[in-house]
């Protein structure tokens, strides 16, 4: 519960009559509770005199860009893909994203096989679209992201892919590696954001392509603690990739099919 829902409360205030009473809408209201946007300062204002607390709002918020600039922070240094299972998917199957979006892919996105480029092919071939982020920013918070070099993300951005339509959202970031504890940091084949409606879960996707052998993956699983979906070779080769995440990460987390 955030400071602000708790203090309304404390003061026996519904969030119609504090909309009433402000001026700043019921769903602005339960935006700025939940902690999702800070309040302009009018609405800042207004919720100060009436509730008599101070209100984060958006003065508050340092300009990253700027700050960016002054600290030499840089989230945009990425690894150095491996350009080789993108050569060979490219020369195994005919992909079908357009030219300029299978560079992007080939240049940014690391996979272990040309398997799983097939597979992040039928993704974008499905809608979703190249983009960069930091699971941290996204609200991971289960497990630390490191790079291969086991040091912290940080601030650093993750290339992955987005898709996004009314009642779904999947977040792909191909290769990540999580570290579980100060001895053990492990790599999968993609961290998974999926939202469902108003329900968010974090998921690891694996593809059992060939010479891998899933049973090998049970310790590796527990102490990840995430729910899984995977994939194996033969549904890749048949494109049903995307509608096997969106069906098998419903499962894994309980959500009705």
């Amino acid at each position: 519960m955030s400071y602000l829902q708790k203090t309304r409360e404390e003061r026996d205030k519904s969030q119609n009559e504090v909309s009433a009473e402000t001026g700043v809408s019921r769903q602005q209201l339960h935006r700025l509770e939940s902690g999702e946007v800070v309040a302009s300062a009018e609405q800042a204002e207004a919720l100060r005199k009436f509730l008599g607390i101070p209100i984060l709002e958006s003065k508050h918020v340092v300009d990253f860009s700027e700050m960016r600039r002054r600290s030499g922070i840089r989230p945009f240094l990425l690894d150095k893909v491996d350009p080789q299972p993108w050569k060979t998917a490219r020369s195994n199957w005919k992909l079908r994203v357009s030219a300029e979006v299978l560079d992007w892919m080939s240049q940014f996105l690391p996979a272990d096989s040309a398997r799983e480029c097939y597979g992040l092919d039928q993704c974008v071939e499905a809608g979703a679209q190249p983009f960069v982020g930091n699971p941290h920013q996204w609200g991971f918070d289960a497990l630390a992201v490191v790079d291969r070099l086991g040091k912290l993300l940080g601030a650093r951005v993750l290339p992955g892919l987005a898709y996004s339509e009314k009642e779904l959202d999947i977040v792909l970031w191909p290769q990540v590696c999580l570290r579980v504890d100060d001895r053990h940091v492990y790599r999968v084949d993609a961290l998974m954001f999926f939202r469902y409606g108003r329900k968010r879960f974090w998921l690891i996707v694996e593809f059992d392509c060939e010479g891998h052998d899933s049973r090998r993956d049970a310790y590796r699983s527990g102490k990840i603690g995430l729910p899984e979906v995977r994939i194996n070779g033969e549904e890749v080769r048949l494109r049903k990739v995307f509608s096997l995440l969106v069906e098998r990460a419903k499962a894994a987390v309980g959500l009705p099919a």
